[in-house]
């Protein structure tokens, strides 16, 4: 049965929702480490830890292409690929389940964040909202939330770039 609500999710790369509420989760939803330890890796690869498989790629071209070009350089962690990679993966997986679980006309409306490693941009706004049209949705509109500064270190190095931090409005 198709839903007809609206839907709100928040999805910023590089966040482990686990670790922010690990308290709230421990004392309503899991008994043990182990229990906490597989939601970690059971939910949206939005972070450092999250695991990739082998034959994983990406599969958005801008995705594609920054992840070649970060594979190139030194990077503060080596895993920051992989964890886009899985991210953009799962969000793959993610819009065509909301595609096909809403009624025609209802909405999403979802907080992403623009994220910077090593001088190069990914636009989490727009490469979404791309995979959402593939899918079907329309992109009623790109919100800009606010302006967030970048790393003291990538700012040293490659100076104050702003990164947006957006809503995204999709339709069914």
């Amino acid at each position: 049965m198709p839903l007809h609500i609206k839907r709100w999710a928040i999805s910023h790369i590089r966040y482990d929702y686990t670790r922010t509420y690990a308290l709230e989760l421990c004392f309503h939803f899991v008994h043990n480490f182990e229990e906490l330890k597989a939601i970690r890796f059971g939910i949206l690869r939005s972070h450092i830890e999250s695991k990739i498989r082998k034959d994983e790629t990406p599969l958005h071209p801008v995705i594609k292409e920054v992840v070649e070009i970060l594979g190139r350089k030194k990077l503060n962690n080596p895993k920051i690929p992989s964890m886009i990679t899985t991210y953009f993966i799962d969000m793959q997986k993610v819009i065509p389940g909301w595609f096909k679980v809403l009624a025609p006309g209802a909405k999403i409306a979802m907080v992403v964040d623009n994220v910077r490693f090593e001088g190069d941009l990914i636009p989490g706004d727009l490469v979404p909202s791309d995979m959402a049209e593939e899918e079907g949705f329309g992109v009623k509109g790109i919100i800009v939330a606010r302006y967030k500064s970048n790393s003291s270190q990538q700012m040293r190095k490659y100076g104050r770039v702003p990164v947006r931090e957006s809503i995204v409005i999709w339709v069914r």
